[in-house]
């Protein structure tokens, strides 16, 4: 386990050992976690140009409200998208290339809890768009930024917040999860999103890719989920935090500060190159990737800052080894040249 003290040690050290204007990129950080993340970080990083791509311009302007009394120096820049469509996460996308010719961080934590089945407009499965193709498509379209951060600058990372150390079985039949019972989705989900952030790092070994489960975070994220099962989320979740918060809950100061931790440490360095990120405090190690293999860029890191038990590792182990890894990225490849392609004609 990392310490919160060592969290909090390494954090400290942002200002001194990264440079100045880190440019970050944050999908979803009007609330929760991606709030939390995005305020530790401007606290501690040195004049760095923030964009926060948000479907509500009040929600964002507020947030951004606030990063500016932790942050004056800071540059804030808010791109109105909804992420729940290709089209208009690649329009957003372009928008900040047009801008910036490097990306130091790019940061994932876009997506809502939604029990509906049906597809959306683009045809994809609505409880994974966000969470798993949007998510996906932001690292693509930002690789090159991505790459060109991690010649000039230490800094160049992804940090994905989902169910890293979740991983289990992916039913290749059904990729898009548009008839699994949701009780095997989250193995389903986390897995194909470790593999496919490996075939980008494929594409980009200079580059690490951080792939983390946030422990129990008590957020408003279960808020809006319809019907009864909503009420029955929320119930529970109501229960936990009374009868157990303090013992199980990761509090969401912490989770921010443990996000930044993911984002700049040396712990989660890159397969090649020297965008490692901040240098290891003293008896710190480089973390095993999710190849089992250290400092191999890509990693599957639960709540603690730690790897994926024996389970997830040979779920991952044996997708690989059936050729899984390509069916993932493939269906992906097809899914976005559909939706481009749609978009030419229309």
């Amino acid at each position: 386990m990392v310490l919160l003290d060592d969290v909090l040690a390494s954090n400290a050290r942002i200002p001194t050992s990264l440079p100045p204007k880190l440019v970050a990129v944050f999908a979803g950080a009007t609330t929760g976690i991606g709030e939390a993340t995005l305020k530790a970080f401007v606290k501690y990083a040195v004049e760095p140009r923030i964009y926060l791509m948000a479907r509500s311009p009040t929600s964002a302007q507020r947030v951004i409200e606030e990063c500016k009394t932790l942050n004056p120096k800071a540059e804030y820049t808010t791109i109105n998208v909804d992420l729940s469509f290709i089209r208009e996460t690649d329009r957003a996308c372009n928008e900040i290339i047009a801008k910036e010719s490097a990306v130091n961080l790019l940061m994932l934590s876009v997506g809502e809890i939604s029990l509906d089945r049906s597809r959306t407009e683009e045809g994809l499965h609505k409880f994974l768009t966000t969470t798993f193709y949007t998510r996906i498509r932001l690292a693509q379209n930002f690789l090159p930024l991505l790459k060109n951060a991690s010649n000039t600058s230490p800094l160049a990372r992804v940090v994905n917040v989902g169910g890293g150390t979740k991983e289990g079985k992916i039913d290749t039949s059904d990729l898009t999860a548009i008839r699994m019972p949701f009780s095997h989705i989250r193995p389903h989900l986390t897995c194909v999103k470790t593999l496919a952030l490996e075939k980008l790092a494929q594409q980009a070994p200079t580059v690490s890719f951080i792939h983390d489960f946030p422990g129990a975070v008590l957020t408003p994220l279960y808020d809006d989920v319809p019907g009864v099962m909503g009420f029955l989320i929320r119930t529970v979740v109501l229960l936990v935090k009374v009868l157990f918060g303090r013992w199980i809950c990761v509090p969401i100061e912490e989770c921010g500060e443990r996000h930044v931790h993911m984002a700049t440490s040396g712990k989660y360095e890159p397969k090649e190159g020297k965008a490692a990120g901040l240098p290891l405090l003293e008896g710190e190690m480089v973390s095993r990737g999710s190849d089992g293999e250290v400092g191999s860029g890509v990693y599957s890191i639960d709540w603690d800052g730690e790897g994926p038990k024996a389970e997830a590792a040979a779920a991952l182990r044996k997708q690989r080894e059936n050729g899984v890894r390509e069916v993932v990225w493939n269906h992906l490849d097809q899914e976005f040249k559909r939706i481009a392609a749609s978009v030419a004609s229309s």
